[in-house]
């Protein structure tokens, strides 16, 4: 260890602002000489002195005994015999689990030298998070962990998990059913993460034929083939550099393709096609699939090696039916944004309207809210969405469903007798109806029209497994 000369520690003291030092009982036994211009009090007369005789409103004795540091402090302070106001800080030493003493400091000489150095740190403040913005703007993301609506447990936990991701700089796979909100919370990891002033990309990987999967991911060289961009093509990763990148529906990414992944996550590198130069990227991969990447694997389907490179941090929503506690509040905030789109002035839901709601299963989860309730808006002649209008929306939608399931039912073989026809076409539209309510006997049974106990006994008949 070095040993600082005490020649040097007082230079320090001296050059830190006003400083003074008290013991256990608020004697002074330092001051430095801007303490003594500032108070026009002497070394010679202060030393020995009880902090509180030398200075009014001093508050060292209560940062003594309760052990607990004091900031930005205001009290009235001697001075040629009069009272300027002053801004101090107290910070007990302590030795041992013991308080033994006070230290007593202040970098400005006045509320208006504090004031005018707040006024500059607000401003450079309100720059700075003006500019943080504006780069988040042209980064691409959209939405943060406010925009995802819930408060039931399991979005507790995701809103958690999606601050420790933003935290971490590892690779994050998100899995949901279709329409709980992946890409929204792709955007948040990114949102509140330290590269969310710098680019978020984001790719969709159903939507690329595997063909040109290469190109859009790493860029290509001019002249590389007929067509090619005068000057070449920058790639997503090269575009995400520092950034983030969000591949989406993963799991329909061509086998092909996924070794030159791993290698970009393994080497941090890629190479535009016409190109042997390796061009280094840094940049966050987070993925998304609706469907269980590990069963894909499994299946030989997805790469394995692959999945754990992408699976370091694996987050899952939970589907709506999950979490019926937060439809009244999904409700009420799709409603504030249909109400901006369309025009309208709804103030909300019934509360009928929201039991109903609850009740259902929600395959296609928020998704399936949002559009039920743009729909029932658009029929709505009230400023309130009850639930003569949901149901009206659904008894189009099953009759759809019901109309759908007879034209297919019918499609069965001439060559067989009216009987076995009448049998083969109950048991397919019971088959159907089921499926389409996803298994509710009671729901299937008013869809058919029938009585629970005859659904029953068909289910028994036709030896329907559910």
């Amino acid at each position: 260890m070095f040993n600082i000369p005490i020649k040097c520690i007082e230079l320090i003291f001296e050059q830190s602002g006003i400083i003074s030092v008290t013991d256990k009982d608020g004697r002074y036994i330092y001051v430095n000489n801007r303490w003594q211009e500032d108070t026009g009090i002497s070394e010679k007369d202060a030393i020995g002195k009880y902090n509180h005789e030398l200075i009014e409103g001093s508050r060292a004795l209560s940062a003594i005994k309760s052990g607990k540091v004091i900031t930005a402090d205001f009290f009235m302070r001697k001075k040629d015999g009069e009272n300027l106001p002053g801004i101090m800080s107290y910070v007990p030493i302590v030795a041992e689990d013991k308080v033994v003493g006070c230290y007593i400091s202040s970098s400005f000489s006045s509320i208006e030298k504090a004031m005018e150095f707040s006024a500059r740190l607000e401003e450079v403040t309100a720059e700075f998070e003006f500019l943080k913005g504006e780069m988040r703007k042209r980064s691409g993301v959209k939405y943060n962990v406010e925009d995802i609506i819930g408060e039931s447990d399991p979005m507790k936990i995701l809103k958690e998990q999606i601050y420790q991701a933003g935290v971490s700089d590892s690779t994050v796979l998100v899995e949901g059913e279709t329409g709980t909100g992946k890409e929204l919370v792709a955007h948040s990891i990114h949102s509140c993460s330290l590269r969310n002033i710098f680019p978020f990309v984001k790719v969709n990987c159903s939507a690329i034929p595997p063909t040109l999967m290469e190109s859009e991911f790493f860029g290509y060289e001019e002249g590389t083939f007929t067509g090619a961009k005068k000057g070449g093509k920058r790639g997503k990763f090269e575009i995400a550099h520092l950034g983030s990148i969000f591949l989406d529906e993963i799991n329909q990414m061509d086998l092909l393709i996924q070794p030159k992944l791993l290698r970009v996550l393994q080497e941090r590198e890629i190479e535009r096609i016409g190109s042997s130069e390796s061009i280094p990227v840094d940049v966050r991969v987070i993925s998304a699939s609706n469907v269980s990447l590990r069963e894909m694997v499994q299946h030989k389907e997805f790469r394995n090696d692959l999945f754990y490179r992408l699976n370091i941090i694996n987050i899952i929503i939970p589907p709506l039916r999950e979490r019926r506690e937060d439809i009244p509040l999904l409700a009420d905030s799709i409603i504030q944004k249909l109400n901006s789109k369309m025009g309208r002035e709804i103030e909300g839901i019934s509360a009928k309207a929201l039991e109903y709601l609850k009740e259902r299963d929600w395959p296609g989860n928020v998704r399936e809210l949002q559009n039920i309730i743009e729909r029932a808006m658009n029929v709505c002649i009230g400023n309130s969405l009850n639930l003569d209008e949901i149901r009206k929306i659904e008894t189009v939608r099953m009759a759809g469903t019901k109309e759908k399931i007879i034209s297919n039912a019918v499609k069965i073989d001439t060559d067989i007798s009216f009987t076995d026809k009448k049998n083969i076409l109950e048991k397919d539209m019971i088959l159907k109806a089921l499926e389409s309510c996803d298994n509710n006997k009671s729901k299937t049974a008013r869809f058919l029209g029938i009585s629970r106990t005859l659904l029953y006994q068909k289910i028994k008949k036709y030896e329907i497994e559910l």
